[in-house]
């Protein structure tokens, strides 16, 4: 029969080994959560860059039609000016030429800056991905060695029990009472 002290180790075993087993399947779920986070991240910066990259074409490609446009404009203006024989022809051009030059310049500039905007959207994607990981806590596994020691020192208190039950040894009436 068994009495208290075997009541207390196995109660203090079962509860050692529960609390591993929890903190085990605990550390489990964190870990499959953190790398869940981590993948919808992935997805989201993969997702944005696909966004950025996106405008920057449509960047290029309206930069493209618009210099198009306007060196066939410059040459309808030239052409047109060296046709009707107003004036100098060579000043003709160069105005026309001029006025040509600026409107690359604008053109340029602003293709520069949404350029610059997109770079900046991409380095905002890239923080915001390892912004996300650093917010994730470090997880810790739980102790293996933790729950043993555990368990050693609950035998160390039974074994320090003066009721514990001592195999072939019966107690005696007059031993219970010294």
């Amino acid at each position: 029969m068994c009495g208290i002290p075997e009541a207390q180790i196995a109660i203090s075993v079962l509860t050692t080994v529960a609390s591993f087993q929890n903190q085990k399947d605990t550390y489990k779920r964190n870990v499959a959560a953190q790398d869940k986070t981590m993948e919808h991240a992935n997805v989201a910066y993969l997702n944005d860059l696909s966004k950025i990259d996106a405008e920057t074409s449509r960047a290029e490609q309206a930069r493209s039609l618009e210099m198009l446009t306007m060196r066939q404009e410059l040459t309808k203006n030239q052409a047109y000016a060296l046709n009707s024989g107003f004036g100098n022809s060579l000043r003709v051009v160069q105005d026309i030429s001029g006025k040509h030059d600026l409107a690359t310049g604008e053109l340029i500039f602003n293709f520069e800056r949404d350029i610059m905007t997109l770079q900046n959207q991409e380095q905002d994607a890239y923080a915001n991905l390892w912004r996300t990981a650093s917010d994730m806590q470090p997880l810790q596994p739980p102790s293996l060695i933790g729950a043993g020691l555990s368990l050693a020192g609950a035998g160390l208190d039974y074994a320090k029990s003066d009721n514990k039950y001592q195999f072939g040894k019966t107690k005696k009436y007059d031993d219970l009472l010294h």
